[in-house]
C-alpha cells in the first residue's frame, strides 16, 4: 500500500467514533464536517488537499528529528507517523488532556519512537536546533504567547 493510502485509511479509522475534535479535524463526521465548513469554510475535499500538502513536505522514509507542536489529538499525524519508523518524533502540547489522546492513538497504531511533552512552545524544553523538521497545522491560536512562540 503507498505512504499516502496508509496515512489516508489510517486517518479515516482514527477519525470515525472520535470526539468531535477529531471528527472536525478530519471531516469525517456529519457535526466536525459543518463545524469545519462554518469555522475554516472548508469540507472533506480541501481538508484533505491541505494534508496532503502539508505531508508531502514530510520526505518519505524521513529518518531524522522532528517536533510537532502543539500535536493536538494527533489524530492528523499518528497516521504519518506509523509510516516513519525510523524518525525520532517529539510531539508538544499546552494541554495534557490532548495530549493523553495523542499517545492513545500513537499506541492504537504501534507508532514507536514519538516522546509526548507537555510544554510551551513559547518556552520550548529543548536547545536550539534539536530538530530536522518542525510541523505546526492548526494551533497557533492555541499558543498562550504567540509572540514568544
Amino acid at each position: 500500500m503507498a505512504r499516502k493510502d496508509q496515512i489516508s485509511a489510517a486517518y479515516k479509522q482514527l477519525g470515525h467514533g472520535a470526539s468531535m475534535y477529531d471528527g472536525m479535524m478530519t471531516c469525517t463526521t456529519m457535526l466536525g464536517t459543518t463545524v469545519s465548513r462554518v469555522v475554516w469554510g472548508i469540507g472533506p475535499e480541501l481538508n484533505a488537499a491541505y494534508l496532503s500538502c502539508v505531508f508531502d513536505a514530510i520526505p518519505e522514509g524521513f529518518d531524522g528529528t522532528l517536533l510537532e507542536v502543539p500535536v493536538g489529538t494527533g489524530v492528523l499525524t499518528m497516521p504519518l507517523y506509523q509510516t516513519l519508523p525510523q524518525a525520532k518524533v517529539t510531539c508538544l502540547d499546552y494541554s495534557a488532556d490532548m495530549m493523553a489522546s495523542a499517545q492513545q492513538k500513537a499506541d492504537a497504531l504501534g507508532v514507536a519512537d514519538v516522546t509526548f511533552t507537555q510544554g510551551d512552545v513559547g518556552a520550548l524544553p529543548c536547545a536550539d536546533e534539536s530538530f530536522d523538521i518542525v510541523l505546526a497545522m492548526n494551533g497557533f491560536h492555541a499558543i498562550p504567547d504567540k509572540e514568544a512562540a
